[in-house]
């Protein structure tokens, strides 16, 4: 349960533009009116304009004992943030209505603050830490999501090394396709030699049909790679309803689906390297080429 004031949340971008049905206008302090996540609602098989009784974990002291306290609220909407355990738990309430719900008086559990740069988020809180500290603790959304971020690093790290054996093994498939090219062209470059060609024009040919094909290849990677992201989720579930399998368990990977994130550096740096692995593989079939003796290719001509 969050306690939240109205005006924040129809102004907080991640719930207002994730709406799945109702909406946030009759969300409102002094009424009993609630919000639920996606997956809590499937559970609860709430909708928009169903009432959901909550019972307050502090019950009512009374000279029978303890009775717990139950009010019923009014779901008003039902918002998906896409996080499967925000989803599946959360329940947002006016911020009014949570402090006398569970009798906080005018106080809080705890300040939320939004950052437009979650990657330097500890630059942002640092200055907060000596006043906090005195009176509570600052948590991050890092610290938070710790075990998945740390298994997304590690996910990371096992990547670029598939993805660097890749392109090594693309890489000498040029090798040897440009060696099997020199060898079916050895009479050519001959003649060519003999009419004046140089070692250096016979490797800037060489050269140029290697990273003719490397760049040809980079192309249809970058076409096939971004026709395949953005039809990503289809993807997953055509292949997970044609097999039986679920592909994309929000359980188990917390999302509801899967995340893209276009980083133009990273894809211009992995066209780079798989460019200048490309003019590599080009160097020894064109040395190879270069190298022919003409006298010996001719002899028997």
């Amino acid at each position: 349960m969050r306690g939240v004031r109205p005006e924040d949340i129809r102004a907080d971008s991640i719930f207002a533009r994730n709406v799945k049905a109702g909406s946030f206008d009759a969300f409102r302090d002094g009424e009993p009116v609630i919000a639920l996540g996606s997956q809590l609602a499937n559970l609860l098989l709430a909708r928009v304009g169903d009432s959901v009784s909550l019972i307050a974990p502090e019950g009512r002291v009374t000279p029978f004992g303890v009775t717990p306290r139950i009010a019923s609220f009014r779901v008003v909407a039902i918002f998906e943030v896409g996080v499967y355990q925000y989803d599946q738990a959360f329940v947002m309430m006016p911020l009014a209505s949570a402090q006398r719900y569970f009798q906080l008086g005018d106080a809080v559990g705890a300040i939320e603050i939004v950052t437009d740069k979650p990657d330097k988020v500890g630059e942002r809180v640092a200055p907060l830490q000596a006043e906090v500290s005195r009176h509570g603790v600052i948590v991050d959304w890092r610290a938070l999501n710790r075990a998945l971020f740390e298994a997304l690093e590690v996910e990371r790290v096992v990547m670029f090394w598939i993805l660097t054996i890749i392109i090594v093994v693309a890489a000498f498939n040029i090798v040897s396709s440009l060696i099997m090219l020199v060898r079916a062209k050895t009479r050519d470059i001959a003649i060519l030699r003999t009419m004046g060609a140089s070692r250096a024009a016979m490797m800037r040919v060489f050269i140029l049909a290697g990273l003719v094909i490397g760049v040809v290849g980079i192309l249809v990677g970058l076409a096939l790679g971004f026709t395949l992201l953005h039809f990503r989720q289809e993807i997953v579930i055509g292949v997970g309803a044609l097999f039986g399998i679920d592909l994309w368990n929000p359980e188990v990977r917390f999302l509801s689906e899967m995340p893209s994130l276009v980083d133009p550096w990273q894809i211009a740096g992995v066209c780079a390297v798989a460019f200048v692995m490309s003019l590599i593989a080009t160097l020894y079939p064109s040395w190879k080429a270069a190298n022919t003796d003409p006298v010996q290719v001719l002899r028997y001509e």
